[in-house]
């Protein structure tokens, strides 16, 4: 237990690092991107700035909740350091939001931000969708691998007792 406690910690603070430095980069981005003039053969395949500004929009609602998922993966952490019983509870809180996270994540992605795109002249929206779904795919396994682990974990760990 000790071990994924130690994960769990560490999984946390890697959250609040990367939800740190991508708030500091979108604001970044924004107001370097507004001040650039893009060409109009860019702008008839996407809107440059609306990107942005939707961008910005998705991250700066879904951010704050990494960095609070995280400090819950770290409660959880030091609890099951400590052997309390509560760290099952705030283990599982930790990994449902962070799936919950990133179903939210990938909704907003494809509702908001996939309808900018006009690839069509370049290729088939069917491959920029197909693209999308592996993309989502593969983030997933990134994003939810160790909450499903922790999940699983918990959920034997707690039937053995």
């Amino acid at each position: 237990m000790k071990a994924v406690s130690i994960i769990s910690i560490v999984y946390g603070t890697l959250g609040i690092i990367w939800s740190t430095i991508i708030l500091g980069v979108i604001r970044l981005e924004k107001a370097i991107i507004s001040n650039i003039p893009f060409p109009d053969e860019a702008m008839e395949i996407i809107d440059i700035p609306a990107m942005m500004e939707v961008l910005h929009g998705i991250m700066s609602f879904l951010i704050p909740f990494v960095m609070l998922i995280g400090a819950v993966y770290i409660v959880s952490g030091i609890l099951g350091i400590n052997g309390k019983p509560q760290s099952y509870m705030f283990g599982m809180l930790a990994a449902v939001f962070n799936i919950f996270w990133y179903v939210a994540y990938v909704v907003f992605l494809q509702m908001e931000l996939a309808p900018l795109f006009n690839f069509s002249e370049i290729f088939p929206a069917k491959l920029f969708n197909t693209l999308f779904l592996l993309g989502t795919i593969v983030n997933a396994i990134f994003y939810c691998g160790y909450p499903v682990f922790l999940i699983i974990f918990l959920s034997q760990r707690k039937q053995r007792r």
